[in-house]
C-alpha cells in the first residue's frame, strides 16, 4: 500500500512540474520520503535506492528554490 501511495505521489509531482506548478516539487519531495520508507521497510534494505531518493529530494528542493528565485525576477 505504501508503494502505491509513493507511486501515485511521484507521478502527481511529475505532472504538476510539467504543468509548471511549483507545488509539484513539494509533492515530489514527499513521494521521495515515501520511497525511502518503502526501502527501509523492505525485507532487504536497498541502500542504493535510498541514496537515490535522498538525492532526488535534494534536487526537488533545489528546483523549488530556483523556481522561486526565477519568479522574483519576473
Amino acid at each position: 500500500m505504501l508503494s502505491a501511495l509513493a507511486l501515485m505521489s511521484s507521478l502527481a509531482g511529475n505532472v504538476l512540474v510539467n504543468f509548471k506548478k511549483k507545488i509539484g516539487f513539494v509533492v515530489w519531495s514527499l513521494s521521495n520520503i515515501l520511497w525511502v520508507a518503502v526501502n527501509l521497510l523492505a525485507e532487504q534494505t536497498n541502500w542504493f535506492q535510498i541514496a537515490m531518493f535522498v538525492v532526488y529530494m535534494g534536487l526537488n528542493i533545489h528546483g523549488f528554490i530556483m523556481w522561486s528565485k526565477r519568479n522574483e525576477n519576473i
